[in-house]
């Protein structure tokens, strides 16, 4: 957007810099490295540009936003922003670009000057609606980010799965909601054990429970299904499996059990290739391999400790029906590998912290 006085907007990036809430993490066309600039480099510059046309009196401060599930690196930043400044125009103006850390999204703040080097102004008129909006369509399909499409399908499939409602306890009736996804699951899919129909079930808020081994319900060859709440745990009244009209009890399904069990090498074939793949780019963020995976069809079923590590995960893949664990996983996909994710991603979210701590305590030095 237009702003009046330049000085008061770098003052503004600048005071956030030292607070260590942003960083500049670029200098386009300035002629030092962005390491160097002192706050008053900066406003020099522009002022240098400001004077070559003095009838201009407005100045631009853009900010572009991103969605909580766009991870960027600070270097993905900096190619957007180069990106956008090119498409509206400004490719060739002094820019700086302060990545702020003081919001739940990712976001970066673009300070420019609309005075060329001839000293005529870069027209403004319409430009956010056009250039700007065009700049936006390119980045989006370019940099593959999150959009309100992506969101709002993401949306649907939280509350849809292959077109089977999840369980919603207190909304609508229980057992209707609960024989609509235990008829889809039991028989659409192919599952080899307990654990394995649990981690789909999941999925849909509900869960297939035995008891405890001394339980009589264990001993009897009992089972009940339960409906889950949004953290995993039950609520509600248990139904007994016999209720059911698809009959999902321990003996149907233990039939079952032993006919996919035939199957399931050649059904899990291209999961576990999906799998491998998006694993062998060693990702360094959780949600957005989730994510990654989620765009093949494939859902990752994890369950972490109170430490944030993994505990199990699971991937349950819409498209072949089937469900692999990852204790089945000797490599890429394993609990091994998850808890590498994590780890990666809890150390680079560590050493951006310490870097602006650095960067704070060295500007404060100075």
């Amino acid at each position: 957007m237009p702003c009046k006085n330049i000085a008061k907007t770098l003052q503004y990036n600048e005071q956030k810099l030292t607070r260590g809430t942003a960083e500049c993490i670029l200098a386009a066309n300035f002629l030092k490295d962005v390491s160097r600039l002192t706050p008053q480099d900066k406003l020099h510059c522009f002022q240098r540009r400001m004077q070559l046309n003095e009838r201009v009196t407005t100045h631009q401060h853009i900010t572009l936003n991103f969605d909580p599930l766009d991870k960027l690196s600070n270097e993905q930043m900096q190619k957007i922003a180069k990106c956008y400044m090119k498409e509206i125009g400004y490719e060739r103006q002094p820019y700086l670009v302060y990545r702020h850390y003081d919001a739940g999204h990712p976001h970066c703040h673009i300070v420019t000057t609309h005075v060329q080097p001839d000293g005529k102004p870069i027209q403004q008129y319409n430009i956010g609606r056009n250039q700007s909006e065009k700049a936006r369509l390119l980045i989006e399909t370019e940099f593959d980010l999150m959009t309100k499409e992506k969101k709002l399908q993401l949306r649907q499939q939280d509350q849809k799965i292959n077109g089977v409602q999840r369980v919603q306890y207190g909304q609508g009736s229980l057992a209707q909601s609960m024989t609509r996804v235990l008829e889809h699951v039991t028989e659409n899919y192919k599952y080899t054990s307990l654990k394995e129909l649990n981690a789909i079930l999941g999925l849909y808020n509900v869960e297939a429970y035995r008891g405890k081994e001394q339980s009589q319900l264990y001993q009897h060859r009992g089972l009940l299904y339960r409906a889950l709440d949004e953290h995993g745990k039950y609520i509600g009244v248990p139904l007994k499996a016999s209720f059911f009209d698809c009959q999902p009890t321990l003996g149907n399904l233990e039939k079952k059990f032993v006919l996919h069990q035939s199957q399931k090498q050649e059904v899990q074939k291209s999961t576990l290739a999906g799998i491998r793949w998006h694993f062998l780019g060693t990702p360094d963020d959780l949600e957005r391999l989730d994510y990654d995976l989620g765009r093949d069809n494939i859902a990752m079923v994890l369950k972490k400790d109170k430490a944030g590590n993994c505990k199990e995960v699971a991937y349950v893949d819409f498209s072949n029906k089937c469900v692999v664990l990852g204790e089945d996983l000797v490599h890429e996909g394993g609990p091994a590998s998850v808890q590498q994710v994590i780890d990666r991603q809890k150390e680079a979210e560590q050493n951006q912290s310490q870097e602006l701590e650095r960067r704070h305590r060295l500007r404060l030095h100075l």
